[in-house]
């Protein structure tokens, strides 16, 4: 097993292993071994990983009440928020009980900020399922829902008290949402990671899937010392957003028909060029960064209009006032965080 130590305000542990799932109640039960648990999941993930999970908290000794909602990003919304937090509320759950939030990022998302307003707080753990949780959502704590206007516009920060990671649960992931997760692993290499990069390169990780156990170990490494300089986003946190601002306005540009992955993807490639066509990068950097994307069968454009990309990234949660912060690239494995006003913005947004 990998251990990746989280060292925040309240430090906590990231377990990586092959099988974990069916240990979930015994490591749990290092931790909190006392407690009620929410055990919160979508309508996906339930057909595979519900029951071994109950099972297992309850063979722990933990009395396990459970709450199913539909599959999707749509789903991730205000509405059904309140749904989970009545349901924590209806099953009487004190502060002295928990969230255990089941699934991708959706899940990750809702379960967690449920758990950070619900009585002011109580404690939660996140069991990601999908590579692009494992890799980035669940660590890190930040929660959120989306509202009309955006993606990730109401949340708050809460740390879980656990991550747990079973790479064998992505058997069982469609081919497309590990795509999707590959559009947040390539990210990484970006952020001072160049070997990750050509790792990447030289073995795309949708042709090896032998390797996603260490590769999600040095993206968990890599975003744990990241939170740990910058728990609430205030600096170097934000390198976590290369090809986010651009990407969430595909995705609600879209109607989120186009993953967040995806969105990503296409939000990087769209920087890359814009860094190729300014001279800070070579335009063979370019043109590797985008194969290595292509690699990963993810795209490096968009039939959303630019028009509607660059009106919702003005109201992304990273402006402020008449400006904005980007994260730009500054070299092979390497990004800048730039301020620049909302009317310059379309020279990084390059299709």
């Amino acid at each position: 097993m990998s251990v990746v130590k989280v060292r925040t305000g309240k430090a906590y542990e990231v377990h990586i292993e092959r099988g974990s799932l069916s240990r979930l109640g015994t490591q749990l039960k290092a931790i909190k071994p006392e407690g009620k648990v929410a055990l919160i999941t979508d309508s996906q993930v339930e057909t595979y990983y519900l029951k071994p999970s109950v099972d297992s908290l309850r063979d722990a000794g933990y009395d396990v009440v459970t709450y199913v909602f539909p599959q999707g990003e749509a789903q991730k919304n205000s509405d059904e928020l309140l749904k989970i937090v009545n349901f924590l509320a209806d099953e009487s759950l004190t502060r002295s009980d928990m969230v255990v939030a089941l699934g991708g990022g959706v899940v990750g998302d809702m379960a967690g900020f449920a758990a950070a307003t619900y009585l002011r707080g109580i404690d939660y753990v996140q069991v990601p399922t999908s590579l692009l949780a494992m890799v980035d959502s669940s660590v890190g704590g930040k929660t959120a829902v989306n509202l009309p206007s955006g993606k990730n516009l109401w949340g708050a920060f809460k740390q879980p008290i656990l991550v747990l990671c079973d790479p064998d649960t992505l058997q069982t992931l469609p081919e497309d949402e590990f795509i999707n997760g590959c559009g947040e692993v390539i990210k990484y290499g970006m952020l001072g990671y160049p070997e990750l990069l050509d790792q990447l390169e030289a073995s795309p990780l949708v042709d090896h899937p032998e390797d996603v156990e260490s590769v999600i170990e040095q993206c968990v490494k890599i975003k744990a010392q990241v939170v740990a300089n910058d728990e609430t986003e205030k600096g170097q946190r934000q390198f976590l957003n290369f090809g986010h601002t651009f990407g969430h306005g595909i995705e609600k540009g879209s109607h989120f028909t186009v993953h967040h992955g995806y969105s990503v993807a296409i939000g990087m490639a769209m920087m890359m060029r814009a860094a190729g066509k300014a001279g800070v990068l070579s335009q063979e950097e370019v043109s590797r960064f985008l194969h290595i994307l292509e690699a990963h069968h993810l795209p490096t454009t968009t039939d959303v209009p630019l028009s509607t990309i660059l009106d919702i990234a003005k109201h992304d949660k990273k402006s402020h006032g008449h400006t904005i912060n980007l994260v730009l690239p500054a070299g092979w494995g390497y990004t800048e965080l730039r301020t620049t006003t909302h009317d310059k913005l379309a020279a990084y947004a390059v299709l």
